[in-house]
């Protein structure tokens, strides 16, 4: 019998209840929707708190081994999630401080619970299979003496199978992939048709439990972007969104200061022979990262995938 994990006691920040053992945030004691990446930034930054935790640092926590992606923006929705969760702002922050061009420190004062109660039952692993896997579940069903109770067993196996198939199912596409663009002409309403699929499911930031995905266009050519990604930056150029699914995004045109701007990089619009880049980010997939495709403006419909 193994021995029982090291538990730590939740930490304690002004009405907010951080547990380490059952990984979640409360606050007066109800559960805070936080998605898993914003989580595990508020772990490691409250595990070292008032100290500096650099952007490489938390780049190498949540996606180790990994050279690429667009991690800056993936960290920088993660941070914004956090502090929505937190209700915390970035130019006077309570909780979460920003270091320009550096990483994030933790400022409020921590206290550890040590009578609270968690939600995790102590652990007991029957032989070298963790308790939480497949192999240690079928574990614990043989050493209790339920393989004679042939009902039971049958509705165990058929339940841990709808489980794997569900959680399969889930994870079909590990990443959005755009297939094809429709056609981009030089004016500022018109159509255009993202194809593909894990393109995600468009929601308010007020939706429990759901991250909206994210949208750019940049033209590589005047230089601007709309829909930015990057939550610590403002887009000048809007996109403007008509529908938004799983297999389609249909923009119907730009707004903001499209047509403004500086005269000298093309006053913020489309131009004949531009090479527009289109980028879309789901964070309903906890490792999705982004998949993106370039047009040239006036070329006809553009075929992205790999």
């Amino acid at each position: 019998m193994a021995a029982n994990p090291v538990r730590q006691p939740p930490l304690q920040f002004d009405l907010f209840e951080l547990d380490p053992n059952s990984l979640q945030l409360r606050r007066s004691g109800l559960p805070v929707d936080l998605p898993p990446q914003a989580l595990r930034i508020l772990l490691l930054l409250t595990t070292r708190p008032n100290d500096l935790v650099t952007r490489k640092e938390i780049k190498d926590a949540l996606w180790p081994g990994q050279s690429y992606g667009d991690f800056d923006s993936r960290l920088n929705f993660a941070i914004k999630k956090l502090r929505e969760a937190l209700d915390d702002d970035a130019e006077r922050p309570r909780y979460v401080q920003t270091v320009r061009n550096a990483g994030y420190r933790f400022i409020a004062p921590l206290q550890a619970c040590p009578n609270a109660v968690t939600n995790m039952p102590p652990t007991i692993t029957p032989g070298p299979a963790p308790a939480n896997s497949i192999d240690g579940r079928f574990a614990r069903v043989f050493s209790s003496g339920l393989l004679n109770q042939r009902p039971l067993l049958l509705g165990f196996v058929l339940g841990v199978a709808a489980l794997g198939l569900a959680q399969r199912l889930l994870n079909l596409h590990p990443k959005p992939v755009i297939e094809r663009v429709s056609a981009i002409e030089a004016k500022q309403e018109q159509q255009i048709r993202i194809i593909g699929h894990g393109l995600g499911r468009h929601a308010p930031f007020t939706t429990v439990g759901l991250d909206s995905p994210d949208l750019m266009v940049g033209d590589d050519t005047a230089y601007w972007m709309a829909g930015l990604i990057d939550a610590d930056r403002v887009s000048e150029v809007t996109v403007l969104i008509q529908d938004w699914s799983d297999t389609l995004i249909t923009i119907k045109g730009f707004s903001g200061l499209y047509g403004q701007g500086d005269a000298t990089q093309g006053n913020w619009k489309l131009h004949p022979g531009d090479r527009v880049r289109i980028r879309v980010w789901n964070p309903q997939h906890e490792n999705a990262g982004f998949d993106e495709c370039v047009v040239t403006v006036g070329a006809g419909e553009a075929v992205c995938s790999k």
